[in-house]
């Protein structure tokens, strides 16, 4: 993590440019082919099995394949799968590219394929992204570059999540003692991927520096070294990206757009985001948490358009579900929790808290992971506490605040945000609503059984109708301070050739320098 001398001097060269004039250009100039990416937070791990932080997932995009992508619109695109196809009603083919190689040289399989599915439907591996792969029942390999998986039913949506799904090398991680079903955790550190970057080391919290995969079967990208860097403070994130230090920032707070838009040297991104942010209630720790007319009360509490306006600029979009509106799944039916303080006071009295009297809840929140996180904590604490009753925030460093979300520890409200590049509702309600989901503090038998049936509901329609249903129990239920959707801002150096995407993905072979 860069400490806290390196922070001040960065707001300090920030200030010193903004009296003097633009920002230097980066310290190799256009010639130079590396190109720094700093993040708000650092990546938690190298084993790309466990987890869904995204500023862990776009490392492992760099180091990892998957069997397809994305392409900017939302559409599956060829990886290293050549082709997919639906071959009976509950079996997904997949073909496979015959040059696709581990850096040492290893060919990937399917055999490849099948351990990376397995190791994460295993319990023992205690993965995040089970809900990805839950409708996959088992996998057959008929040869090594054919890969078939087969649900129990019929699926709506193509099996196994087949563009988040990162591969690893099954004799690799067998040669280090983790076959499925055990674990040595030397890959957490120490990855063998087949990506277009190489890993070449990695000081936690301060940099990670990758190659170029010269013998990257989509070809060597145009950038010989990536190095991360993460910068939780946003205001040193923006001097490092004017002073040169680094070449792409995520999370810019809205107050810093004018100056890198208008910058000589640097460019302001923008994009709509997937990402929606919200803090849930810790339903299976005890508390006032527990009770729905007091989760109600605070929904009611909150100035969700306040907020947008104030502490993000203008830069969000109120959601009334856990899903954007463009979202496969999404119900216009569900009314939005509009601020009305006398109604949540009223609410409040009739779950036995007068006034708020007797009401104490902490508001845990990290900092440094989501553009204006603590501010947005910090807000949401000043407008409850107009309910009468006495909330404070509790703000942690990012790296203990996602072992605990991960561990179901933070109580009684947490904040977090999820963002779902698959553009439909089962990623979002399977890994956050389900009871058994690793990252769930919900637990609604009924609601589970409606998640479930809508994976298996092919028809579009009656799919929408369960989607309805399960939307309507979750806004009565509220099991969340429903909030916002961001846009996400970036900005980059002018050498940097980068497109920003909704799914906030960056995929460091796309870029270039010019």
């Amino acid at each position: 993590m860069f400490s806290r001398r390196f922070s001040l001097l960065a707001v300090a060269a920030f200030v010193l440019a903004s009296t003097i004039g633009p920002g230097s250009p980066g310290p190799a100039g256009a010639a130079d082919s590396t190109v720094t990416i700093s993040q708000g937070v650092d990546p938690v791990t190298m084993d790309p099995l466990k987890r869904t932080i995204t500023p862990t997932t776009n490392v492992h995009y760099a180091l990892f394949d998957t069997l397809v992508r994305h392409d900017l619109s939302g559409k599956m695109i060829p990886w290293v799968a050549t082709s997919w196809k639906r071959v009976s009603p509950t079996v997904w083919e997949y073909k496979l590219r015959h040059d696709v190689k581990f850096w040492n040289g290893d060919p990937l399989t399917s055999a490849d394929v099948k351990f990376s599915v397995e190791k994460i439907k295993d319990p023992a591996e205690g993965s995040e992204q089970g809900p990805r792969v839950a409708t996959v029942e088992r996998i057959e390999t008929p040869d090594p570059y054919t890969i078939r998986y087969i649900t129990a039913k019929p699926t709506a949506m193509i099996a196994g999540y087949p563009w988040e799904v990162f591969i690893v090398s099954s004799k690799y991680w067998k040669e280090h003692g983790d076959d499925v079903g055990k674990s040595s955790g030397y890959e957490a550190e120490h990855p063998m991927g087949s990506g277009a970057f190489i890993f070449k080391s990695w000081r936690k919290d301060e940099q990670l520096v990758m190659d170029a995969n010269a013998n990257y079967w989509h070809g060597k990208p145009a950038i010989d070294h990536i190095v991360w860097k993460p910068i939780p403070e946003a205001a040193s994130r923006v001097a490092a990206l004017r002073t040169g230090e680094t070449d792409l920032i995520t999370n810019v707070p809205s107050q810093y757009q004018l100056q890198l838009a208008g910058g000589s040297k640097t460019r302001l991104k923008s994009a709509r985001s997937v990402r929606v942010l919200f803090f849930a209630f810790n339903t299976l720790k005890p508390g006032p948490q527990q009770n729905k007319i007091v989760r109600q009360a605070l929904n009611y509490a909150i100035d969700v358009p306040a907020i947008i306006r104030t502490v993000l600029g203008g830069r969000g979009y109120q959601v009334s579900s856990p899903l954007p509106t463009n979202f496969v799944g999404y119900s216009p039916k569900i009314p939005f929790y509009q601020h009305d303080l006398a109604k949540a006071k009223a609410l409040l009295a009739q779950a036995g808290f007068p006034d708020g009297k007797g009401l104490e809840m902490v508001v845990n929140a990290p900092t440094g992971r989501y553009n204006k996180d603590k501010e947005v904590a910090e807000a949401i604490v000043g407008q409850l506490n107009a309910t009468g009753g006495h909330f404070s925030t509790k703000i942690q460093e990012w790296t203990s605040y996602v072992n605990q979300t991960s561990s179901r520890a933070l109580t009684p409200m947490y904040e977090l945000g999820w963002g779902n590049d698959s553009y439909d509702a089962d990623n979002t309600l399977t890994s956050l609503f389900t009871s058994d989901a690793r990252l769930s503090t919900y637990a609604n038998p009924a609601l589970d059984k409606l998640v479930t049936d809508a994976r298996y509901e092919p028809d579009v329609a009656k799919r929408q109708a369960i989607y309805d249903k399960a939307l309507a129990i979750i806004h009565d239920e509220a099991p969340w301070l429903f909030l916002f959707e961001y846009e996400d801002l970036y900005a980059s150096s002018k050498r940097l050739v980068w497109q920003a995407r909704g799914d906030e993905l960056i995929y460091c072979d796309d870029m270039k320098l010019q």
